[in-house]
């Protein structure tokens, strides 16, 4: 009992560290305002040492590809164009003429590698392969097998590739089976469709733009780029606009732009909270168990939790698994957090004033290059009483499951639990 009381105190503290006010990690590093366009800075807490005579033996994870170009043209069409009527006419302040130098420029380095991986994205999978490497080292060792799948995504692929190559450099002995098919995209990357028209309800949007309305940014911050009230009052939709600029400024630090400029100049440390507040909002309507939908939009990864169970319960008994490594996308990094409700990501809040009070903070969960690990450990192979722990970014997580090991796992106890979970889903009404 005392373990198990520990064992409480400990996902506290954690859950504690995480909720900390958003508004003074955002003044230490601005960038997090960015959400999911925050580029991925890899641990920050030391791993707790296994149990003794616990060896790590397997791995299965899900991991985001990493840093990105936006994904569609005209999100860097739209706003450059708006900008470039405007300075042609004269309209821009000086700050809105440099923003729309700014704009030009990453609307020419983009041309053409929409949603492409950047340098910066294969560097962070290389990492965290590295990483796992040296960490989980027993894993990797002789022969072993590695089995990866991603989706059909181009820069999900190459985000694969950049991990299996790094792990060849430490062991060219490793046996890969590398695949990207539509054959596993129903659990990969399932798109449910039921789901889908249930997730943006009448009260869902109308909770979004009460939100919204409180911590509106949109009017102080594009004042500051035209110089013509009347011009701005009526040619310009100004809540849209800013989306699209404040959506370019959050994908810079993902690019080779980084190096010389950063478009989030044209925000108040005030106004870039308020911007993270309405998408933090709005992935947490989107994709959290939000009451105002159902509650059971993180069930769109019904398929990939059973399969991860699948997976485990066919590769622990083997002599040397090795690693099941798996590649996608935020929206289904963020629905599975919430599913396994991952240092409590999977609780109902019904008060959106009170989402990064309680801890639920959209960039600990999905930057770019996000990842779950199932780290699996035992005795020996004749050892039955499977122990695991779960990293989120790479740091230890909490799980809604007691346990007398804080925070190890009883491979069981997660089975019988999810299982169980799984076969109670039943669309709501």
């Amino acid at each position: 009992m005392r373990k198990v009381v520990l064992f409480a105190l400990w996902a506290l503290s954690l859950t504690c560290i995480d909720a900390q006010n958003v508004r003074e990690q955002l003044k230490r590093d601005f960038l997090k305002a960015g959400s999911n366009y925050y580029a991925y800075q890899g641990p920050t807490r030391a791993l707790t040492p296994a149990p003794a005579g616990l060896k790590p033996f397997y791995i299965s994870s899900y991991a985001r590809h990493g840093s990105r170009f936006l994904i569609n043209q005209k999100d860097y069409d739209v706003p450059y164009q708006v900008m470039l009527k405007a300075h042609k006419l004269g309209k821009l302040t000086d700050i809105g003429e440099q923003t729309f130098n700014e704009l030009q420029l990453l609307y020419d380095e983009a041309k053409g590698r929409y949603g492409d991986l950047t340098p910066l994205g294969a560097a962070q999978h290389r990492q965290i392969a590295q990483r796992m490497y040296d960490r989980f080292p027993n894993v990797f060792k002789g022969n072993a097998m590695v089995e990866a799948k991603s989706t059909v995504v181009i820069r999900c692929i190459l985000s694969m590739q950049n991990e299996l190559l790094q792990l060849a450099r430490n062991n060219p002995r490793l046996i890969f089976n590398a695949d990207a098919s539509q054959h596993d995209m129903y659990y990969m990357n399932l798109q449910d469709s039921a789901l889908y028209k249930k997730r943006y309800s009448k009260k869902t949007q109308e909770v979004y733009r009460e939100f919204c309305s409180k911590y509106e940014v949109h009017t102080p911050a594009m004042a500051k780029l035209f110089n013509d009230t009347a011009y701005f009052n009526h040619e310009i939709d100004a809540f849209e606009l800013n989306r699209a600029i404040f959506k370019i400024a959050s994908s810079v630090q993902g690019t080779e732009m980084r190096y010389h400029f950063n478009l989030f100049d044209v925000y108040t440390p005030d106004e870039l909270y308020n911007n993270w507040l309405q998408a933090n909002c709005f992935w947490f309507l989107s994709f959290g168990c939000n009451p105002y939908n159902g509650a059971q939009q993180p069930y769109t990864q019904r398929n990939l939790l059973r399969r991860i169970i699948e997976d485990a319960d066919s590769c622990i008994y083997r002599p040397h698994p090795g690693a099941t490594l798996r590649f996608g996308h935020e929206t289904i990094i963020l629905p599975l957090a919430c599913l396994l409700d991952l240092n409590g990501y999977g609780r109902e809040i019904t008060d959106m004033e009170r989402l990064d009070l309680d801890g639920w903070i959209n960039f600990e969960v999905f930057p770019m290059a996000a990842n779950i690990q199932f780290v699996f450990y035992r005795k020996n192979k004749k050892d039955h009483d499977i122990i695991f722990k779960v990293l989120l970014n790479e740091n230890e997580a909490t799980l809604p499951l007691p346990t007398d090991m804080a925070p190890y796992y009883h491979w069981k106890d997660f089975r019988d639990f999810y299982l169980k979970k799984l076969d109670a889903y039943v669309l709501a009404p």
